[in-house]
């Protein structure tokens, strides 16, 4: 089932255009920014036709400074597992791009492409990984109880990541990780408000992509 003609709305924060900014401003001329905002039209793309094969409709996209939100509308809720699938097809379609692209020879693009479908396969909400977890837990567990576990998790992750970046940081002078764990911090606490808002989400039946 495709995505019916309704035009979705795309809702473009000021702290996506700074992000974008910050990032180009890193990029120096480097080409990266380019290739890695491609892959990640390509990982939104595999959600999207997931999504609209389980009957889903795009509603809105909303850019923002802790990445880019799907909101998908269903006629009837779906399944875990078939959220689950949603979920992977993001970096599916990186995996396979970035094997198209190293068989091209194009090194540039097929290692950001393997590198944005393996960091987003990290199990921390809202990463395609932490949906699949809590889809996992909650098709098993009470959804509360799931609730609580993924946010057990998604702390001690993005806390261990923290430390981490801060050693890097101190002995390399790179801290590169250490905003990494950062942006994830955000990222969690922006669904964390989501969720508890009442507004939809993507870890749901019957939510975002």
């Amino acid at each position: 089932m495709w995505i019916r003609p309704n035009s979705p709305r795309v809702d473009v924060s000021p702290g996506f255009l700074l992000l974008l900014a910050g990032l180009f401003w890193l990029d120096e001329g480097v080409g990266l920014l380019p290739w890695g905002l491609l892959a990640c039209l390509f990982h939104e793309l595999g959600h999207v036709l997931m999504a609209a094969a389980c009957g889903g409709q795009v509603r809105r996209l909303s850019l923002t400074a802790v990445g880019a939100e799907l909101s998908i509308v269903y006629e009837s809720p779906p399944s875990y597992g078939r959220d689950m699938l949603i979920a992977l097809a993001g970096p599916a379609v990186n995996l396979v791009s970035g094997a198209i692209f190293l068989v091209c020879d194009l090194l540039l693009p097929g290692v950001l492409s393997f590198g944005i479908g393996a960091f987003n396969l990290l199990p921390i909400q809202p990463l395609d990984g932490g949906r699949v977890l809590y889809g996992l837990l909650a098709d098993r567990l009470d959804p509360d109880w799931a609730d609580r576990l993924m946010t057990a998790a998604d702390g001690c992750l993005v806390g261990a990541l923290a430390g981490v970046g801060v050693i890097v940081a101190v002995h390399y002078a790179n801290v590169t990780l250490l905003f990494t764990a950062l942006w994830l911090l955000a990222g969690v606490l922006h669904h964390g408000r989501r969720e508890t808002g009442g507004g939809t989400g993507w870890t749901g039946r019957n939510r975002t992509a």
